[in-house]
């Protein structure tokens, strides 16, 4: 029910009964009001526990939100934030969810081949069939991260080096700290396409997996 509508009787029986008190984010059961673990919501009172629950969900962050404002304000000017949209904000720090792969291509660099090389266009045909969230995949696979950065200057250019005399059975491999990926040469686009998209949904150990994986996100990345 909301902060403005009460429930009915058998609406607020059949929520199974409530107390002033509620489990956080953490689990951990906090009062809305002193005693309120003995103290229950009645028809009267449904709208203030209402409220007050609102009121919690809203704030019970404040303290951290305050100490990454405090982060904030020692790298940029907290005023000039105002020019920004959140959206701004969140492209310069999470960077631009899209992969653009004609930017990523200005940004690599080729061992043992080049970029017209056979087996590197298989490559660069199955990135291009992928979906945006596969590509970011592909990214979190070489690199460790899911999107491009920002500038036009690239710390670190994503390599790509061609392992010749390999067969079909051999899986690409990566070096998420040099942004590497060794590239065998395989027969067909065909078999790259798969090879690769087998790495992107199954070898992301590299960094995190399972409950690590899902405290990073990755997990909500529900895209496509």
């Amino acid at each position: 029910f909301s902060v403005c509508d009460k429930p009915d009787e058998e609406a607020l029986a059949a929520m199974g009964g409530l107390q002033f008190a509620y489990p956080d984010v953490t689990g951990e059961e906090v009062e809305l009001i002193e005693g309120g673990r003995e103290v229950s919501v009645t028809l009267e009172t449904s709208s203030e526990f209402a409220r007050l629950l609102l009121q919690n969900r809203l704030t019970f962050d404040h303290l951290q939100l305050q100490a990454l404002h405090r982060g904030l304000a020692t790298v940029v000017p907290i005023q000039l934030l105002r020019l920004w949209s959140w959206r701004d904000l969140q492209e310069r720090v999470c960077g631009v969810p899209e992969v653009d792969l004609e930017n990523l291509k200005r940004h690599t660099t080729y061992k043992n081949c080049s970029s017209t090389n056979v087996h590197v266009g298989y490559m660069w045909q199955a990135l291009n069939s992928f979906t945006q969230k596969q590509r970011r995949s592909f990214l979190r696979f070489v690199w460790g991260r899911s999107s491009l950065p920002t500038v036009d200057k690239w710390e670190r250019n994503f390599t790509v080096q061609l392992l010749s005399g390999t067969g079909d059975s051999r899986l690409p491999c990566s070096h998420t700290c040099f942004f590497t990926l060794d590239l065998p040469s395989f027969s067909s686009y065909e078999i790259c396409h798969a090879k690769l998209l087998y790495c992107i949904t199954h070898c992301l150990a590299i960094d995190a997996d399972g409950a690590a994986a899902r405290s990073l996100n990755w997990d909500e990345d529900d895209e496509d």
